[in-house]
């Protein structure tokens, strides 16, 4: 009995991850929707074919973490701040090391 259940669940599991309805998977409606009801609601009207409910936009998540905002900010492009020196220098070296 208990391998029995130990497989529905498994199968479940499986269709809950994997298995594309419309266009997205159970697991990926679940992330999107703010409240159980609002996914069983979207879910059900999906499955009967009606138009897609607008998608009502999400507040941003507040973190308590200090550094979730400092990773949220983007990094500054990289940029080459080598002098004329000191690619004359590396040439050198180069030229030392990798001559026969």
């Amino acid at each position: 009995m208990a391998l029995k259940l130990l497989l529905a669940a498994a199968a479940l599991a499986a269709v809950w991850c994997f298995v594309p309805v419309k266009g997205r998977t159970l697991a990926e409606r679940w992330g999107r929707a703010r409240t159980p009801g609002e996914f069983a609601e979207r879910a059900w009207t999906d499955l009967r074919g009606q138009p897609a409910l607008p998608s009502p936009a999400r507040p941003p998540r507040a973190s308590g973490h200090p550094t979730a905002q400092a990773r949220a900010a983007p990094a500054p492009r990289p940029t080459e701040s080598h002098s004329e020196a000191d690619r004359q220098a590396l040439d050198k070296v180069l030229s030392q090391h990798l001559d026969p």
